[in-house]
């Protein structure tokens, strides 16, 4: 399953939100010419959290980071989390970018 997050900083709230996506339906995962850009998505979640709890998270390191996004309805896999991790930490400290989008 081809999944995809869309990840937004809003400093004016000092929030943080992750929507997460799906593409159901694929037909197959050998086709390596798949362009992700080009599939039916479908919205699965959002998860909120609060500003200044994710950046004392990245103060403390990535595995803080992890924990503090995953949930218990929001559990990305290992590999995807630590992405996700370095995405937000990335859009964090660079104020000219509010969003960025992830696919898995």
């Amino acid at each position: 399953m081809l999944q995809r997050y869309d990840i937004v900083i809003e400093r004016e709230n000092n929030s943080l939100s992750i929507d997460e996506f799906a593409a159901l339906g694929r037909t197959s995962r050998k086709n390596e010419n798949t362009d992700p850009l080009k599939e039916e998505f479908v919205f699965i979640q959002k998860v909120i959290y609060d500003g200044d709890k994710i950046q004392a998270a990245i103060n403390e390191g990535t595995d803080s980071l992890i924990s503090e996004l995953r949930s218990d309805d929001f559990f990305p896999i290992r590999p995807c989390a630590e992405l996700i991790a370095k995405k937000v930490t990335d859009l964090l400290g660079d104020k000219s970018v509010n969003s960025s989008e992830l696919f898995f």
